[in-house]
């Protein structure tokens, strides 16, 4: 069987199982076992594959018409041009995440920021951490996580780009591990935590459903990471420090109302689509 034969089976195959991309996930699985670029599929339409290939390919594409994400059957996700190690242990990083980054990286721009002491509470992967301290000359990141799975995933990733000088990484609940340590030298907290409620949970897709519930999961409400990290933030940042939080489209009134007085200023910032999505709090 040539790439066009198996890639046209494998489409209509996708199809009956109601994949919503049934095109596109058969060519990106497929370049990734023949390891070669999407475009390339195209011009060698007529190679055929050997029982190797075919076997891998295969197994591929089982997983996921069972709905296995993608990004997991590939083992990697590009996350803000950075090609970043993922497994189930783990968020698959989006897009509106990388919109988080982008305002953090234009506030240190802003300020003139140099060599910025930043904490990633709940790092999954690592690919806040890795591209702040990417993009960021001189950034120091502690990238915490109360996951030894996701740390695994979060080293290998940092390590991958050589920023282990730069970005430590420590397991513990949110900011605990720091106010334990007695630090308050923190110019920067941000964090993407598990904001789906309960009622949502119940709504989410079969392949959303199989990344970690610890990442995703936010309580009744959605709210109870903020309920505790937003007060933790106060006893570890500086003065005008800023803390950086990824939230629901429909949270940011919610959100807001958990901030008191210990805060001069809480601005909420839209998505590329016009979506509440992050909020900018400074101590």
């Amino acid at each position: 069987m040539n790439i066009r034969e198996l890639l046209d089976t494998t489409v209509e195959y996708f199809k009956k199982y109601g994949l919503k991309d049934p095109r596109l996930d058969a060519e990106v699985l497929l370049a990734h076992v023949l390891k070669k670029e999407r475009i390339q599929l195209y011009v060698d339409f007529d190679q055929p594959l050997n029982e190797q290939e075919l076997g891998q390919y295969r197994q591929l594409v089982y997983l996921r018409s069972r709905h296995h994400p993608v990004a997991y059957l590939l083992g990697k996700k590009e996350f803000m041009s950075l090609e970043l190690t993922v497994n189930e242990e783990v968020l698959i990083p989006r897009p509106e995440t990388e919109e988080l980054v982008e305002n953090i990286i234009e506030y240190c721009k802003g300020r003139n920021l140099s060599g910025p002491n930043i904490v990633d509470v709940g790092t999954g992967s690592g690919a806040i951490a890795v591209s702040l301290a990417y993009y960021i000359e001189g950034a120091k990141i502690l990238a915490i996580d109360i996951s030894p799975g996701a740390l695994k995933v979060a080293r290998e990733n940092i390590a991958r780009y050589e920023l282990g000088e730069r970005v430590k990484v420590m397991e513990g609940d949110l900011l605990t591990p720091l106010i334990w340590l007695n630090k308050d030298n923190v110019d920067i907290v941000v964090s993407n935590p598990p904001y789906i409620d309960q009622a949502g949970m119940a709504q989410l897709s079969r392949e959303v459903k199989m990344e970690p519930e610890l990442a995703l999961h936010g309580g009744v409400d959605g709210l109870d990471y903020y309920r505790r990290l937003i007060p933790q933030a106060l006893r570890v940042l500086k003065d005008d420090g800023l803390l950086a939080l990824e939230i629901g489209y429909d949270q940011a009134a919610a959100v807001r109302e958990l901030f008191d007085s210990g805060w001069s200023k809480v601005e909420v910032k839209k998505d590329y689509s016009g979506h509440d999505r992050m909020v900018f709090a400074y101590r």
